[in-house]
């Protein structure tokens, strides 16, 4: 679930940014002043953008996180707590995650944003440090680049250690916070908010890790039970719009197959909507219509941006059995017939098979020159 339109995150802009160091060797954060006015807007922007496509979270009812992230907001006559705001967040975060053994050394960013409309979110995000290597050329008294005696330059490497890199995995955690109105009535004391996370230390589905959800006062907006349901419906309509482009089977029963294939797969994963539809019709052409529909129909379920484990999907139990003997007879019945013991079949010690059919009277006894066709 994104909380900003398109057209709200594409003016999406930076009012004010400032970070602190975080790192398991230290006791205590390492505050830093306020970056005055924000740097590298661009970079940091399109970090918040990846963040908008996390997971769907809320706030659990009484946080106080929610009053706290407001206060950085500007608000009229209100006195400036940003820079105090950061300062509490930094020392929330060491105190919740300090027996995360997977934090690694970084910084806790916090970012107030203002978005077309004059609306405005805050971010929090916890970027790791990372190790790298840069290079430039060696130059002369005059700023010249050297050459070596075949012409060519002459590199300059420096390693960096404290640096903000686009690698996904650096973005350790982060949340974007939308506020609506402040109504004192609400929960959260007044603040009716949304709320999205990715988390990508906690695997393949980015559940924010305890430690993390614990620092927010968070938790899953949805249960895995009601995600998959939504998935189950968003496959199963897509079908139904577009039966003549599937295989026969599964057009006539959409919510077996769709179950089926969620007993074989482990969960669902939004950035590849593919690869689950084509688990469910034997594959599926990148350009498919149905993908589109498919695609659409995960959106108007609020379930776009998420990546779950399948919980609650079972393949429901087959309303008709067919049984078809060596010699030719076929006999199809339900499994109500069975259980009324309308039909029994029972393995003889010799191999063979023994039906017993008991019915109240024959409403057909026909004599054909052909089998009716009986579909596979």
């Amino acid at each position: 679930m994104s909380i900003l339109s398109e057209k709200e995150a594409e003016s999406l802009t930076i009012e004010r940014m400032i970070f602190h160091v975080v790192d398991p060797a230290t006791e205590s954060p390492v505050f830093l002043a306020e970056v005055k006015p924000p740097q590298c807007v661009d970079f940091f922007v399109e970090r918040v953008k990846e963040t908008l496509r996390g997971a769907a979270y809320e706030f659990l009812p009484g946080a106080g996180v929610p009053g706290l992230l407001y206060r950085a907001l500007p608000s009229k006559g209100a006195k400036d707590e940003f820079v105090k705001v950061s300062h509490d967040l930094a020392d929330r975060f060491k105190e919740k995650v300090k027996q995360d053994k997977r934090l690694a050394p970084g910084v806790l960013m916090l970012f107030s944003l203002i978005t077309e409309g004059n609306n405005r979110l805050v971010a929090v995000i916890k970027y790791e440090h990372q190790q790298v290597v840069s290079y430039s050329y060696i130059k002369d008294e005059k700023g010249e680049p050297i050459l070596d005696a075949d012409g060519n330059l002459v590199p300059d490497l420096q390693t960096l250690v404290e640096t903000f890199t686009k690698d996904r995995k650096a973005m350790q955690k982060s949340a974007v916070i939308r506020f609506q109105e402040h109504n004192s009535s609400e929960l959260n004391g007044g603040f009716q908010s949304s709320i999205v996370v990715i988390d990508h230390s906690s695997g393949r589905y980015r559940d924010a890790t305890q430690h993390f959800a614990n620092f927010l006062d968070i938790r899953r907006a949805l249960e895995p039970v009601e995600l998959t349901k939504r998935l189950e419906d968003a496959a199963v309509e897509s079908i139904k719009a577009h039966k003549s482009e599937v295989p026969p089977e599964v057009a006539k029963a959409p919510k077996r197959f769709v179950r089926a294939a969620m007993s074989r797969l482990e969960g669902f994963d939004f950035e590849k909507p593919e690869e689950f539809l084509g688990a469910v019709l034997q594959g599926v052409a990148p350009e498919a219509a149905i993908l589109k529909t498919f695609k659409s129909k995960l959106a108007s379920k609020n379930i776009s941006t998420e990546a779950f484990k399948f919980e609650g999907a079972t393949p429901p139990p087959a309303e008709y059995r067919r049984v078809v003997t060596n010699e030719g007879i076929t006999l199809l019945f339900s499994a109500g017939h069975e259980e009324n013991k309308n039909v029994e079949i029972k393995t003889e010690g010799n191999g063979g098979v023994e039906i017993t059919i008991r019915s109240t009277g024959l409403e057909r006894n026909d004599e054909l020159e052909k089998m009716p066709r009986i579909p596979d």
